[in-house]
C-alpha cells in the first residue's frame, strides 16, 4: 500500500515538472483580434460611441474612423506578430484616429484624459 501510494505521488511529482519544463520562456503573441466579427464590431461601435460622447463626432469622422479600424484589423487578422509590431500598428493606428479629429477635439480629448488620469479607483472616498 505505502509502495502504491509512494509511486502515485513520484508520478505525480514528475508529470508537473515535465509541463513546466516544456513551457516556452518567450510567449509568442497573436494577433489581439476576436474572432466572432459582430463581437469585434459592436466593441468597435462602443469605442466610437464613447468617443463621440467626448468630442461630439460628426457622421463623416465616425465613418473615418470605421474605415481606420477595418483596416488595422485585417493587417493583424490571421498574423502572428511579437509584442513590438503590435505595439507599432496600435500606435499607427491612434495617430490615424487622431488625424481624423478637429484640432478642437483634440483638446476636449486630452482634457478628458488629463481629467480620468487621477481617477483610477472610482470607489474611492473623499
Amino acid at each position: 500500500m505505502k509502495k502504491t501510494i509512494l509511486a502515485i505521488a513520484t508520478l505525480a511529482i514528475l508529470s508537473i515538472a515535465n509541463v513546466n519544463a516544456q513551457r516556452s520562456s518567450y510567449p509568442v503573441h497573436s494577433a489581439p483580434h476576436i474572432n466572432n466579427p459582430r463581437l469585434d464590431n459592436k466593441l468597435e461601435e462602443l469605442s466610437i460611441n464613447h468617443l463621440d460622447n467626448i468630442v461630439k463626432l460628426s457622421r463623416k469622422q465616425e465613418n473615418e474612423i470605421k474605415r481606420i479600424e477595418n483596416q488595422y484589423d485585417r493587417l493583424l487578422k490571421g498574423r502572428r506578430l511579437g509584442s513590438r509590431d503590435i505595439e507599432r500598428l496600435q500606435n499607427e493606428k491612434q495617430k490615424d484616429i487622431w488625424s481624423v479629429l478637429t484640432p478642437a477635439q483634440r483638446e476636449r480629448l486630452v482634457a478628458y484624459q488629463h481629467s480620468r488620469k487621477f481617477d483610477r479607483n472610482p470607489y474611492r472616498r473623499g
